[in-house]
């Protein structure tokens, strides 16, 4: 496991530093080693949105919620991934979910400035 944390960390740099093709090509090398690794395709998700795939960033991102349901980030990002694609009422329950774990988080102030705007 610690060398699949290594690997996501190295894949993370690459991600914020642009890089999306050498990003993505490390987080598959870790689903292939280990197909629920939430955080890998939370950030595989992440880079598949920025190339423009957004059909299988969604499809990554919200994997990556099933895995964790109670991670706010990853709920949060899910349903900021569908409000930049205009489908808000499949962003709500995200948003909502993320309220019910922490209102009081800073993903959760996120969560309730993304639903003010409905």
């Amino acid at each position: 496991m610690a060398a699949a944390t290594e690997t996501i960390q190295q894949a993370h740099e690459h991600r914020i530093n642009g890089e999306y093709d050498e990003a993505m090509a490390l987080y598959r090398q870790v689903l292939e080693k280990v197909p629920e690794e939430a955080e890998a395709l939370w950030g595989l998700g992440l880079s598949l949105m920025n190339i423009g795939d957004f059909d299988e960033a969604l499809e990554s991102i919200c994997a990556a919620t099933q895995i964790e349901p109670q991670n706010q980030l990853y709920l949060l990002d899910a349903g900021k991934h569908y409000t930049m694609l205009g489908m808000y009422d499949e962003a709500r329950p995200f948003f909502e979910k993320v309220l019910e774990i922490d209102p009081t988080s800073q993903h959760g102030a996120e969560a309730q400035k993304q639903l003010s705007y409905y």
